[in-house]
């Protein structure tokens, strides 16, 4: 009997099905080219390589511990999580800490700040994490969440706070080297603090005038510093009007013992001595702040240690010295802070992690 011929429907068929296939190899293969440029543009910067399996995740904490002179430090600690404790691991011995070891950066906030840092320390910290380097930044005393009053806030405290941050984090961690950020007064607190003890340092718009000059910030003229040096003799303490922190909104009180503690502290010395990486900062809104004078003799003390340095002070003319648009405008401080906070990072990054680390990240 007759019948169908089933040639041409199998043909057709399988056509379908080979289009079919064709078609879903297709959107595979767009699907890995995207994944492959997302990573790839990921790997660009310092934050993208969180994006990938192998890579670092930010862990924050706030803390509190016992500083060098027994007072309590308020902080905030970030680190990769690479080197928190396994629960199931064996713990170390009493006064060690397990894992390989990891740098540490300590960043210094300024006069009347606090531990945020004017916002930028901790993008800074997630993206140092990022890279396996921890932090920590402190309440200087004082400020922020301190418990101590302001006029506890002294260059031989903050070097306390500096050291105590320091000691808490090898008591938790195998730390290993260690770099500095500070900002203003901060800048000139690590500025103070350099050492061969300290494998890098970066500064933002220090507060380093030569002696009471460093006090500039506060009045402008040396007659103006002189006299605050000498109503502070008689009264023991300084009290400035317009300058605020959350346990003193109106003004805060300086002790003796900070002028006299700035007035014989030599910044550019401790710079010019230095043997580690270096960057420094400057902006267009600090002459409202600093003088001309401390940023040329800031500037020319990194020159005469005859060693490279990172030279960032032409290119935030127009931000304050916060590091914030002079404009106000949003828009320009984001990028304000995303430059500055990014090429310190890159920095450090270079400094204190081995070479071949810096090659593979």
């Amino acid at each position: 009997p007759y019948t169908t011929p089933v040639g041409p429907a199998r043909a057709l068929g399988q056509r379908r099905v080979f289009a079919l296939m064709v078609l879903v190899l297709c959107i595979a293969a767009v699907i890995l080219c995207i994944a492959a440029a997302v990573r790839l543009a990921g790997g660009g910067s310092l934050t993208g390589s969180a994006d990938t399996p192998d890579a670092a995740q930010p862990v924050t904490t706030s803390v509190t511990f016992a500083s060098a002179r027994g007072t309590n430090l308020h902080a905030t600690v970030t680190v990769p999580d690479s080197i928190l404790p396994d629960p199931d691991a064996t713990p170390a011995p009493e006064g060690e800490s397990a894992g390989a070891e990891v740098p540490l950066v300590v960043m210094c906030h300024g006069f009347t700040g606090d531990r945020d840092g004017d916002g930028h320390f901790q993008p800074m910290a997630d993206a140092l994490a990022q890279q396996g380097i921890a932090s920590i930044r402190v309440d200087f005393a004082g400020n922020g969440e301190s418990e101590e009053p302001f006029t506890a806030y002294t260059l031989e405290s903050i070097y306390d706070d500096i050291e105590s941050a320091i000691t808490y984090m090898r008591g938790q961690y195998a730390i290993g080297q260690i770099g500095l950020v500070g900002h203003s007064m901060g800048g000139r607190a690590v500025s103070l603090h350099l050492s061969d003890a300290i494998a890098a340092a970066a500064l933002w718009s220090p507060a380093n005038g030569n002696g009471l000059d460093g006090v500039e910030f506060l009045d402008h003229t040396p007659e103006g510093r002189e006299q605050m040096r000498q109503d502070a003799l008689s009264a023991g303490s300084y009290t400035l009007s317009g300058w605020s922190t959350p346990s003193s909104p109106d003004s805060v009180t300086i002790s003796l013992e900070f002028l006299e503690q700035m007035d014989v502290s030599h910044p550019a010395d401790h710079i010019r001595d230095y043997k580690g990486a270096l960057l420094i900062a400057f902006n267009g809104g600090d002459q409202e702040l600093l003088s001309q004078t401390t940023i040329d003799d800031t500037l020319q003390a990194a020159k005469d240690r005859g060693l490279p340095f990172t030279d960032l002070s032409d290119q935030f003319g127009n931000a304050n010295h916060n590091y914030q648009s002079l404009a106000g405008d949003e828009e320009e401080t984001k990028a304000i802070s995303e430059s500055i906070e990014s090429q310190t990072v890159d920095f450090l990054v270079q400094a204190l992690l081995p070479a071949d680390t810096n090659a593979a990240a």
